[in-house]
């Protein structure tokens, strides 16, 4: 089933993970899209790859004119843009709240929180002059719970589902629909990072930890995550708005994460501890 035909699609952070796997979805259910990503030739080899309804831009999604380029280029190359599928974000750097310097602080921000903020706002006009459309934000499951460790990413990822929250009780009206989708475990790269800050030399010990605490027994793919991106950008997902989208193999519904021992996150292997059972953080993606 085309769910997205005639419709356009622009999506950040598209040169790899969920947002390719997003992008090829959309594309495959008829929609045109608008790949963007730090750098043009990824996310152009992709397009290509696609076939004429797609195209790949260079877009830092934390400068605001960068963000109305891309919404520009949607315009100009397909006349129209339906939804945007705000996904560019960055890990940063795991360690203790106190060694967290303000660089690392803005640098998480400028990108997880201003990046969708500047998406929204060089979007709003197009989508009200296609009639309405469909902002999709991707936060984590580190938008709804704590992790140490991790504290500038987390809060960043709050920060997306209350700008959400607030867009989508401002923007329902005129028809435009804002969501987050708040992915688990992925299998992907930023998860290959987290796992290795969390305890260097032993990511793949990590990597087993993390799945033990997924009721699936595994994380995630790029292509789970995406199938509910492209369900909450298409029509089919018309009354849903305002709302957190899990996609965490039940891990949110499972006590493990609250049974898990205090967490020491970014500081090497601990001594005298087994590799297995080494501490890291709850949360991810």
């Amino acid at each position: 089933m085309n769910n997205l035909t005639g419709k356009v699609i622009a999506v950040t952070g598209g040169a790899g993970g969920i947002g390719e796997a997003t992008a090829r979805m959309a594309y495959s259910q008829g929609a045109s899209v608008v790949l963007t990503d730090l750098e043009a030739g990824p996310v152009e080899a992709i397009a290509e790859s696609l076939g004429e309804r797609a195209m790949g831009l260079a877009v830092d999604v934390s400068k605001r004119e960068d963000n109305e380029r891309m919404v520009a280029a949607a315009l100009e190359r397909f006349g129209r843009l339906d939804g945007v599928f705000l996904n560019a974000g960055i890990e940063g750097e795991v360690g203790p709240f106190d060694s967290r310097t303000d660089s690392a602080w803005e640098k998480v921000f400028a990108v997880n929180v201003h990046g969708v903020r500047f998406g929204v706002e060089a979007s709003l006009r197009a989508l009200r002059q296609a009639g309405g459309g469909s902002i999709v934000m991707t936060s984590s499951v580190a938008g709804l719970r704590g992790a140490s460790g991790l504290s500038p990413y987390v809060s960043s990822k709050h920060a997306v589902v209350g700008m959400m929250r607030c867009l989508a009780a401002e923007l329902g009206p005129e028809g435009i629909r804002v969501n987050t989708l708040n992915p688990g475990p992925v299998d992907n790269r930023m998860m290959r990072s987290i796992e290795e800050q969390a305890n260097p030399g032993h990511g793949d010990e990590v990597h087993k930890m993390f799945a033990s605490r997924v009721p699936l027994g595994r994380y995630v793919t790029n292509e789970e995550c995406a199938a509910m991106a492209v369900y909450l950008l298409s029509d089919l997902a018309s009354g849903c708005n305002g709302n957190t989208y899990l996609v965490d193999g039940g891990y949110c519904a499972s006590s493990a994460w609250q049974d898990a021992p205090s967490m020491t996150f970014g500081m090497g292997a601990q001594p005298g501890v087994p590799a297995a059972s080494r501490t890291t953080s709850r949360e991810w993606q």
